[in-house]
């Protein structure tokens, strides 16, 4: 089963779900120092706007594998993925299934911020700029949380996701995930899913838009936390890193 999620979070939800220590960390600033006076009013206004005004976008399509070489998964329907990343996952955990998923901020929130920009308000517009790719953020954990929770009724447990470009995932494979969730061809050899389109580049309009792919295991692995994400995620160079990468964990917990 899968496509456009019917019981995404609303807005609102996601707004009050970025926390602090999240949002001063896409900022770019220390986590001692927090967000008090005209940093914390910054904040605020970017969360109260998008908890008014946001419209964010979820989409998912579960698949079986078929296959797994060095480099590619082969998925039930024939379409391969080329991420040596994901399949390295998958056959480390036994994996049987995968999760294609699409996210996004909205295109209402890139347009207030591009309105903010032209109206010289640079601060207005970076805040929430930072605020949407806390809310991306935000929306892949809780992506990951509900297809959880619906794989743990079958003994299944979900591992972290990858999108194409990071790592070893063919950035290409941007317009395979978007026709696996079902996305129709607009104008320019675009793809399009909800609010989110998928360039001839591979590059997603609007920003604060993600497509990846969750792993499905009948191993019980620990749970994922955002720490986790970052420990499994082959960018190392990131600025905005949590935690140091160290590669999948596929500790067991114990029974």
């Amino acid at each position: 089963m899968g496509g456009v999620s019917p019981d995404r979070p609303s807005a609102a939800e996601l707004a009050a779900a970025v926390s602090e220590l999240e949002l001063l960390r896409l900022l770019g600033l220390p986590r001692a120092r927090g967000l008090a006076g005209e940093l914390g009013d910054r904040a605020q206004a970017a969360r109260s706007w998008y908890a008014a005004n946001g419209q964010p976008f979820a989409a998912t399509q579960r698949l079986a594998v078929a296959g797994l070489s060095t480099s590619e998964v082969r998925l039930a329907g024939g379409t391969a993925l080329r991420s040596a990343a994901l399949a390295d996952g998958l056959r480390a955990t036994d994996g049987h299934a995968v999760v294609v998923f699409a996210v996004s901020a909205g295109r209402e929130v890139a347009a207030e911020i591009g309105r903010l920009w032209a109206s010289d308000r640079p601060d207005e517009a970076y805040f929430l700029d930072r605020f949407a790719a806390a809310v991306t953020e935000a929306l892949v954990l809780w992506t990951s949380g509900g297809e959880c929770r619906q794989a743990s009724g079958a003994g299944e447990t979900v591992l972290p996701p990858l999108s194409p470009g990071c790592g070893r995932f063919e950035i290409g494979d941007q317009q395979r995930l978007m026709r696996l969730l079902g996305g129709v061809p607009t104008s320019d050899e675009r793809l399009r899913q909800g609010p989110i389109e998928v360039l001839p580049t591979g590059a997603l309009d609007p920003p604060h838009s993600l497509l990846g792919v969750f792993g499905l295991t009948r191993q019980r692995l620990a749970a994922t936390t955002p720490q986790d994400l970052c420990r499994a995620c082959v960018l190392e160079a990131c600025g905005f890193r949590r935690a140091p990468f160290r590669g999948l964990v596929t500790t067991r917990e114990a029974s």
